[in-house]
């Protein structure tokens, strides 16, 4: 007999509790109504109990009829959550407990302390708040605020001038009605605390959840992306090296090979600018590095860059500078010359065929304007969100990620300066405009580096490849003897170190994950070498994320270059720890 109806008495207890779940799958949107449920039952009991005892330490009317019609009311809430009435349920819980907290604070007087009955109202309002706030029944939170101050004030009030006059009571039955609502308040104020003490272990373990996730995130995207990197490496330095040798003809093969080049080019950026994101996104992207640098050569070289993907669609890319700029300014090179990129590699995706993308740089006061300026319109709805994430225009040629420019916006309030869409006159052109301050430096006495390779630039020279990829060598390989550089091969870091003590090489070039002994070693071996710690270290990685090129450079490394490879980049660094192989132009 008990055991069959232990499970009817279980359902008949669970079905209040659970009242108006029905329907809800999530727990954080199930919580809330069970908590309501339960807080209005156990109050309704605690109502009832201490009620019924109050009623036997002193029988009045003013006893019995409150407690009828609180405990009434409470189970009301219950009923208004069953059929999904969350808000009104709210609002009826509050309503009751301010009103009867208030009322019974004034019947018994001292027998229930003030300041418990005005904390205990502060707890209840505040919990019930966050539903009226999730709601965004903004208007009801300010007037039930103002309801329960008012209430508060209504206590005060009356013990200086009764409207409810306050019940004579024994010595007796004052202590007992003191520890039992004391004792009521002080259990319902824990209870609703217990909730957000239990929702805020429930955050924290989300938390903890989403970093376990968000590194796992970071190491897939880590290893994916140098995964994408080695074969994307070789792809585009074939590109590279077909585009070296095509000949002056025109023909529809040369179209290919400048086809492959963009789209080489293009998937390059787009894993740049993901990564590039990503730091952002983790706030490691805020350190700014002033240096001198030359204006017209760092834009000239962005130019140059654009202007191998410009050609194969007939474009002309075009740079101008106003004279008064200064040769030489301090800013941040890798920054600028990834804001000028951006936009240019934006302005020569989107213009029309066989038109002129032009950079302009121009003094006003002391402030630098650019102005990248392409034929083509974008549509002026997207136009307002241009600069947002994840908005992007598309063309016949090409659609974006929409990540460029949000990116490129970053760089721009890095550096001081402002990024925005200047209308244009005719509606033909779109026209990026953004502003640096002007700061401006002492020319550099050292050499101009030539942006461009060209062969035989590096005659005499001897340089140690160490690169297990077989391709990503072999191309390695072909650039270098193309720059004039002797190449050795070595495909381990083991190896590699006996033939640097043996050959002594000029400068050495490394891959940074490999069998055996990695490029991280291998570095450390070397610059603990006093016969072999001044040769120069190149690491050529498709690790692209900042941190280990950070380490890297604190390690010793010469230059660090991220696969795919272009080859400006390569000689650039070559150029400026070869400078006595290097031949004048």
């Amino acid at each position: 007999m008990y055991t069959s109806t232990q499970p009817r008495l279980l359902k008949s207890l669970r079905a209040p509790l659970f009242a108006g779940t029905a329907g809800l799958t999530s727990q954080e949107e199930r919580r809330p109504v069970i908590l309501a449920n339960a807080l209005a039952l156990i109050v309704t009991i605690m109502v009832l109990i201490i009620g019924s005892y109050f009623y036997v330490l002193h029988p009045t009317p003013f006893i019995l009829a409150p407690v009828l019609m609180e405990a009434t009311g409470f189970m009301s809430v219950v009923l208004l959550n069953h059929f999904r009435q969350y808000f009104r349920a709210s609002l009826v819980m509050l309503l009751i407990h301010g009103i009867f907290a208030v009322y019974w604070s004034c019947l018994l007087e001292d027998a229930i302390p003030t300041d418990l009955v005005i904390a205990f109202l502060a707890v209840i309002v505040f919990h019930l708040c966050n539903t009226f706030f999730l709601n965004r029944e903004r208007k009801v939170l300010v007037s039930t605020l103002a309801i329960t101050l008012s209430l508060m004030a209504l206590v005060h009030i009356n013990h200086r001038h009764p409207v409810i006059v306050p019940l004579e009571l024994t010595e007796k039955a004052m202590y007992m009605m003191h520890v039992l609502t004391a004792a009521g308040f002080v259990t319902m104020m824990v209870l609703v605390m217990s909730f957000y003490i239990g929702k805020i272990h429930a955050l924290l373990q989300s938390e903890r959840k989403l970093k376990e996730a968000s590194m796992a995130k970071s190491t897939f995207l880590r290893e994916t992306y140098h995964e994408l990197r080695t074969p994307l490496n070789a792809i585009y330095g074939i590109a590279q090296l077909l585009q070296l040798r095509k000949s002056d003809e025109d023909s529809e093969e040369h179209k290919e090979i400048d086809d492959l080049y963009s789209a080489c080019y293009i998937a390059r950026n787009i894993i740049n600018n993901v990564l590039d994101m990503s730091r952002i996104d983790a706030g490691r992207f805020n350190t700014v590095t002033r240096e001198s640098l030359d204006l017209r050569e760092c834009v000239g070289h962005c130019a140059a860059i654009s202007r191998y993907i410009a050609h194969s669609r007939g474009i002309t890319v075009r740079e101008s500078f106003d004279k008064q700029l200064p040769a030489i300014i301090y800013s941040d090179k890798i920054i600028l010359t990834k804001i000028i990129n951006n936009l240019l590699s934006n302005a020569v995706k989107f213009a029309t065929g066989n038109s002129t993308v032009s950079v302009t740089g121009e003094r006003y006061g002391q402030q630098i304007i650019f102005r990248v300026i392409n034929e083509g319109i974008i549509h002026p709805e997207k136009a307002r969100h241009i600069f947002e994430a994840f908005v992007s225009e598309r063309n016949q040629i090409t659609e974006a990620t929409g990540l460029g420019l949000s990116i490129t916006k970053h760089l721009v309030t890095l550096l001081g300066g402002r990024i925005y869409m200047e209308p244009d006159e005719m509606s033909t052109h779109t026209i990026i405009t953004f502003t640096l301050p002007l700061e401006t430096a002492r020319e550099n006495n050292t050499t101009s580096i030539r942006q461009h390779y060209r062969r035989d630039v590096f005659p005499g020279a001897t340089a140690l490849i160490i690169e297990d990829d077989l391709v990503s060598s072999a191309l390695l390989s072909k650039i270098l003897a193309h720059m004039g550089i002797a190449p050795i091969l070595c495909h381990d870091g083991a190896a590699a170190l006996q033939r640097i003590q043996l050959e002594k090489p000029d400068i050495v070039i490394t891959d940074l994950h490999m069998s055996g002994m990695g490029g991280k070693e291998l570095l450390r071996q070397l610059r603990r070498d006093s016969f072999l710690k001044d040769i120069p270290v190149l690491v050529v990685s498709g690790d692209a994320f900042v941190s280990v090129k950070e380490e890297l450079l604190q390690a010793g490394a010469s230059a660090y270059i991220s696969k795919p490879v272009h080859f400006n980049e390569l000689y650039q660094a070559l150029a400026a720890h070869l400078p006595r192989f290097q031949t004048p132009a």
